[in-house]
């Protein structure tokens, strides 16, 4: 009879350690686990590899406990961070509002937001009778037709070069502005005179469709307007050498002289639009 009861207890035994070994399995044996597996096991059975396997448990458990601050500390650290740069983000914002309410009100030309592509001068038109030029980017370098193309001037200013006119995979042909076939939309520095700087093929460029009483002299400075589809406003052309005496019809004519020289051109810079972000 009582080897019949301990045969009962024995099987009782047997169906809750198994319950149990289900139960670590079904756990994946996670660090937490693992110890209070490793430390029964010491119990039951006394020896230096079971208690090594406690310690190893309880470094590894320290260790992931370690891991979760750290990261949670992180994650903090980020949230802040992003909270700073949100709230920069809606300053930014607000203050673009008030910038582009406050060139409204003074006529003030929007700003083109543009990145500068450096390019070497491969090649020259030999002679100076068309006034182009070929440089070593192409479409490969996200360069296209009709983009502007500058240099730099003595007070490190962009001045206006010419546009590119023809696009390969790694070049592209650009007409300087004093090419006859270039017709800018320019004006008068400091006095509101808008103008047409027309290319004449040599270092010249001739000044057209001036008012016909336009205070116009020797000296001013032709920079480009707004209405130019291709370069950004304000950007140096040249200076005005001389002042036709004879209207011609309902205008006046002037002439003006560049001050790059396209026969000792070796780098230029051409401004490509970023594109805008859409949401």
């Amino acid at each position: 009879m009582q080897d019949n009861q301990n045969s009962r207890y024995s099987n009782i035994v047997l169906i809750i350690l198994l319950l149990v070994g289900f139960l670590f399995i079904a756990a994946n044996l996670t660090p937490p686990i693992k110890l209070i597996k490793n430390f029964v096991y010491y119990v039951a059975y006394h020896n230096v590899s079971a208690a090594n396997q406690i310690f190893q448990s309880a470094g590894n458990f320290a260790s992931n406990i370690k891991s979760i601050v750290y990261v949670s500390q992180e994650n903090n650290f980020y949230k802040q961070k992003n909270q700073e740069l949100t709230d920069k983000l809606r300053n930014y914002e607000a203050m673009s509002i008030q910038y582009n309410e406050l060139a409204r009100l003074l006529d003030i030309a929007e700003i083109r937001r543009t990145k500068s592509v450096f390019a070497r001068v491969s090649v020259r038109e030999p002679g100076e009778w068309y006034q182009w030029l070929i440089i070593d980017k192409g479409l490969n370098h996200n360069l296209y037709n009709e983009l502007p193309v500058a240099v730099t001037g003595p007070d490190g200013a962009l001045m206006a070069l010419g546009r590119i006119v023809e696009t390969y995979k790694n070049s592209a042909k650009v007409a300087l502005i004093t090419n006859s076939l270039s017709a800018v939309p320019a004006k008068i520095k400091n006095k509101k005179i808008d103008c047409l700087a027309e290319g004449s093929n040599s270092g010249l460029i001739k000044i057209t469709y001036l008012p016909l009483h336009a205070d116009i002299e020797v000296g001013d400075e032709i920079v480009t307007s707004p209405l130019s589809s291709v370069f950004p406003e304000g950007m140096y052309m040249g200076a005005v050498t001389s002042v036709a005496t004879q209207p011609a019809l309902d205008f006046q004519t002037a002439t003006a002289e560049v001050m790059f020289d396209s026969g000792s051109l070796y780098e230029v810079i051409v401004l490509v639009p970023e594109e805008e972000e859409t949401e």
